[in-house]
């Protein structure tokens, strides 16, 4: 048997491949249609000099506009006249034979064809009739057409398809065997393969809407929701690190998993667009319509040393904008960041009118080469939040019992109170009401230390954000007890740009003002020496009650040099003020108290110096807990502290787990927003206010005129794009090309719709049904158009290569994810677990490297390990934009660097050689082997038949089954002369192989199994 890995390409006629460089069908019998016939010419050869770009015209006039057309130019010519094409200087321009007057221009390298000339004759020869164009008129149902064959359409839109055939005198294809669609439907409807139980499941149900109900199943199945998200995070842009400079890890996986369940649970597509665009300023937004706002924020990003933020800030705005038209309106609204659009009615100010609704994000657009530039928010996984409701139950339960009467540390904190209480009793102090001073003189050398007061920088008084993970901007996180050997006492761990807190501000110092100061008291009983060590990655100065104890200048490491220093007390209060002197941005600071003693809040101090009977219930409360966390002795109060403090420790664990994920937050105070000459972030021009497209219906004066105006508006009914882009994409994802080839363009330079009536159709059915996503999905995938056959004769082949009269099947290679999925599902290795963070599959080493900076901690690449992560769906594979995984790459998956709703099929050779050789196929070939060996029975002929059916869904034919058991057969003669080759492949791979198993047998099966995984059915869906 041949092993063919790639597709094979019938050569065509010169007739086929002219026809498929136009991309367009045969015009239409009968009278010249201006929006399907006239207007794409004009638009490809004209509308770059008389077009509706104001800057770049010619002449005076425009072809785009009939007012402009048929009246006169500057040189006092009519470019139209309608009813008298010899009238008309248009075809005199086009026709003659001058160089210097004839049109297009000779260095615009576009000229006319004798065909195109003729049309634009006869148009105006019947009136140079005008229409808008279709994408930017609103979509109308109109009713079904009759057809001649009424027996052959088994959904409404069927009928559209079956009448564009039978004008073109084409009858459709019969409909495919029930092998061929269950495996068809299954891989489209969820990215794998049917199990060969399924597969007799179906053939075994003889009931007349046995298909239906395989449909429903796998609608309702999760890995639904799974392969629907992978098309649109490829529109969205999704990855897993920033992309450009360092490209440093993004935690924002949680946005991935929202879309995989927003498509499980059928949230409405309109609702889906809302919250995706505006979820942070729906009323009471949920954390989920939070977590949606993400794809705001999956455009590539830097913090490049030299870059300029306001630069920054514009290029990602700019991505928004430019990603909002594709993925929304489908039209190229980025080529008017610099001037008005040549060919759609776009100015540069709509441009920049809808970069005010994107611009004003309450978080810095630099992303610091951190993983959670803010604003973010916090996103656990379903089995995080239960344990942490579990373990939060366990702590309340533990504190109660804490708090809770105890005889035995009752009496021990009388005993403990009576040191405070005497104090206060006149002939100790001299009255009642003594300060804590006075209590403490008379106290056993308690300690009471109040928290730090953080003040500064006075020149920015900015809330930062800090990582839960790393510390702030990456601050190394210690253990200052561990590391500074204290047996007992108080540490504060790396700190980097506190959060403002109000304190006293200590601005008469001398220094720089702007440096960050930390302010604490120490009240003591008695004189006495305190030693604590302390110090900061930047220079630092210490104060005791307004006397310098330590100055240093330099910049050193705290972690390396720290500052040991024996404060001297005076009794009663003490102040305590630290400066971080910045050398070079934000401060890192540590203070760790060496002592003995119990560490007192003063609050504690204040508390326990008055009788009972005086305290509040809140400081009775705050006392005894003092006394039994610090002062108390009972071996079952021990045995509770331990218990508590392992449950404390595992939650902050599990809490410190918990991923965050970008999300969009607007400020408070829009900001503005100017036209850029030239699309430069520097050179504004006029200020332009926050509103919709001029050439669109106008957004209704009672939305909001923010994004959640704009999202309403989008997919308001009176917008004719949104729902004719969406239903063309899904269109696209089941047909292979949509009905508007070009997806990511409905303007004039797009391709017209080779149904455009279908297209209205399915449109605003959409819309009536609520935007149900699954709904369309199943009328797709019923329709007697979807179930055809891709068989196709050669006849019919020559004059529709592309199948856009749709007279058969589709047929085309699986997408990188499917086929890799596909080979890991069949040999049994696929692990379906669902969500989380991204894994890393195996890969060539080397290239992070090559793209990679020393400071990035994505600079090399270390593949996960374990059967669980390494086997992972590939819509889990972790995205490095500046290297995307090779296997994806390989078969055009986008790198996730800007927006794709379109990806382009190719056919190499290298593709071919990844399927024979990549260590995971040849890993999947070997599960394959093993599964063959045990499961398909005793015979070569058995094991053979069950191979061949586990991958591609059908019994193989005789020739076919011969071939394979030849194939087998040679290759154990050759494994069983050379075990040496027969263990090296088997080896590959991370999982051991079944030790029990023979190994040229288990070899030569491995190489039947690659054979077969990279057979052309396989490989392909038709």
């Amino acid at each position: 048997m041949a092993r063919r890995g790639t597709l094979l390409i019938a050569s065509l006629s010169i007739a086929a491949v002219a026809f498929l460089a136009t991309g367009s069908l045969p015009a239409r019998a009968g009278a010249i249609n201006f929006s399907r016939d006239v207007r794409p010419i004009l638009s490809d050869k004209c509308f770059a000099c008389h077009g509706p770009e104001a800057a770049s015209r010619k002449a005076g006039f425009r072809l785009d506009e009939r007012e402009s057309a048929v009246g006169a130019a500057e040189s006092g010519m009519t470019p139209i006249t309608p009813g008298d094409p010899d009238a008309s200087e248009l075809i005199a321009r086009i026709t003659s034979e001058d160089e210097s007057v004839r049109m297009p221009p000779t260095n615009s390298h576009k000229s006319l064809t004798p065909e195109e000339i003729e049309t634009l004759r006869r148009w105006i020869a019947e009136g140079a009739e005008w229409q808008a164009h279709w994408s930017f008129t609103p979509p109308v149902k109109h009713d079904p057409p009759a057809v001649a064959h009424e027996h052959w359409p088994r959904e409404t839109l069927d009928k559209f398809i079956l009448a564009r055939l039978e004008r073109e005198q084409l009858a459709p294809a019969v409909e495919a065997d029930r092998v061929t669609l269950l495996r068809r439907v299954t891989l489209d409807l969820t990215g794998l393969p049917p199990t060969p139980a399924e597969m007799d499941d179906f053939l075994a149900d003889n009931r007349p809407d046995a298909y239906e109900r395989a449909v429903d199943r796998l609608l309702a199945s999760p890995r639904f929701g799974e392969h629907m998200a992978r098309f649109w995070l490829d529109a969205a842009r999704y990855g897993d690190t920033h992309g450009l400079h360092l490209d440093n890890y993004r935690e924002m996986w949680p946005y991935r998993d929202w879309v995989v369940r927003a498509f499980n649970r059928n949230l409405p597509f309109n609702e889906f667009i809302v919250e995706q665009l505006a979820g942070d300023l729906l009323p009471s937004p949920t954390d989920e319509q939070l977590i949606a706002t993400g794809f705001n924020r999956c455009h590539v990003s830097t913090n490049e040393g030299g870059v300029i933020p306001e630069e920054v800030y514009v290029t990602a705005v700019v991505d928004r904008v430019e990603t909002f038209g594709t993925v929304m309106l489908g039209l190229t609204v980025g080529c008017t960041r610099c001037h008005d659009h040549k060919y759609d009615p776009l100015t540069q100010g709509d441009f920049y009118s809808l970069f005010a609704y994107f611009n004003s994000l309450d978080g810095n657009e630099m992303d610091g080469n951190r993983e959670d530039p803010a604003p973010v928010i916090r996103a656990p996984l379903p089995e995080q939040t239960a344990r942490l409701a579990e373990l939060d139950q366990q702590i309340a339960a533990a504190e109660t019992k804490l708090a809770a009467d105890w005889p035995e540390l009752d009496a021990q904190q009388a005993d403990w109170e009576r040191q405070f209480v005497s104090a206060v009793e006149p002939e100790n102090v001299g009255g009642s009401g003594s300060p804590p001073e006075a209590v403490a003189a008379n106290s056993k050398d308690y300690l009471a230390v109040s928290e730090w007061h953080w003040v500064g920088p006075f020149s920015d008084p900015e809330r930062y954000l800090k990582s839960k993970k790393h510390g702030p901007e990456g601050a190394e996180r210690i253990d200052l007890a561990e590391k500074f050997k204290l047996a007992t006492g108080e540490e504060v761990g790396w700190v980097r740009k506190p959060e403002w807190v109000d304190g006293q501000v200590h601005n008469d110092l001398p220094g720089d003002p702007a440096a960050n100061f930390l302010f604490r008291t120490i009240t003591v009983g008695k004189p006495q020496d305190l030693e604590i060590s302390l110090g900061s990655d930047d220079g630092i100065r210490v104060y005791l009650n307004n006397e310098l104890l330590l100055q240093r200048d330099d910049s050193r490491s705290a972690a390396a040099d720290q500052e040991k220093l024996v404060l001297k007390l005076k009794r009663g209060e003490n102040r305590l003020l630290v400066k971080i002197l910045n050398f070079a941005g934000q401060s890192g600071f540590y203070f760790a108290v060496k002592t003995d003693q119990p560490i007192m809040p003063p609050d504690v101090l204040a508390a326990a110096s008055r009788h009972a009977a005086e305290r509040s219930a809140d400081d009775a409360k705050l006392v005894r807990q003092f006394f039994r966390n610090t002062a108390a002795r009972s071996a079952a109060l021990d045995q509770l502290r331990t218990e508590l403090a392992a449950v404390r420790k595992e939650r902050t664990d599990v809490d410190t787990a918990v991923a965050t994920t970008l999300i969009f937050k607007e400020m408070a105070t829009p900001k503005p927003s100017y036209i850029l000459n030239r699309g430069e972030y520097d050179q504004h021009g006029a200020e332009v206010t926050r509103r919709t497209p001029t050439m669109l219906p106008p957004m209704e004066a009672a939305a909001p005129n923010n994004r959640l105006g704009l999202a309403q508006w989008l997919v308001s009914p009176a917008n004719p794009l949104p729902a004719r882009v969406a239903v063309n994409r899904f269109w696209q994802q089941f047909f292979g090309v949509g009905l508007v080839k070009t997806t990511n363009d409905f303007g004039a330079q797009g391709e017209a719709p080779s149904h455009p009536e279908l297209l209205d159709w399915l449109a605003v059915d959409f819309m009536e049904h609520g935007w149900d996503v699954k709904r369309l999905v199943r009328e797709l995938v019923v329709s007697a158009a979807y179930r055809q056959t891709s068989h196709v004769s050669p006849e019919l082949y020559m004059r529709d290569p592309e199948n856009r009269l749709l007279a058969r099947g589709a047929r085309f290679r699986l997408d990188a994810e499917m086929l890799r999925d596909q080979a890991l599902y069949s040999s049994g290795l696929l692990v379906e677990k669902m969500g989380g963070p991204s894994v890393k599959p195996p890969q060539p080493a080397g290239l992070w490297e090559a793209v990679g900076y020393s400071g990035s901690n994505t600079v090399k690449f270390v593949a996960d390990e374990g059967h669980e992560k390494v086997h992972r769906r590939t819509l889990y594979t972790f995205i490095k934009r500046t290297a995307p995984p090779p296997e994806m790459n390989t078969f055009d998956a986008p790198s996730r660097e800007s927006c794709i709703v379109r990806r382009e099929r190719t056919n190499t050779p290298l593709q071919a050689l990844l399927l024979l050789n990549d260590p995971q196929y040849v890993e999947a070939a070997r599960s394959l082997a093993e599964r063959t060996m045990h499961e398909g029975g005793d015979s070569v002929e058995q094991r053979a038949r069950f191979l061949f059916q586990t991958a591609t869904c059908r019994q193989p034919r005789v020739d076919e089954l011969s071939d394979l058991v030849a194939a087998y057969e040679q290759e154990l003669e050759h494994f069983r002369a050379n075990a040496k080759a027969a263990e090296e492949l088997i080896a590959s791979g991370s999982l051991k192989a079944d030790e029990k198993l023979d190994r040229p047998e288990l070899a030569a099966w491995t190489m039947a199994a690659n054979v077969v995984l990279n057979l052309d059915e396989v490989v392909t869906r038709n």
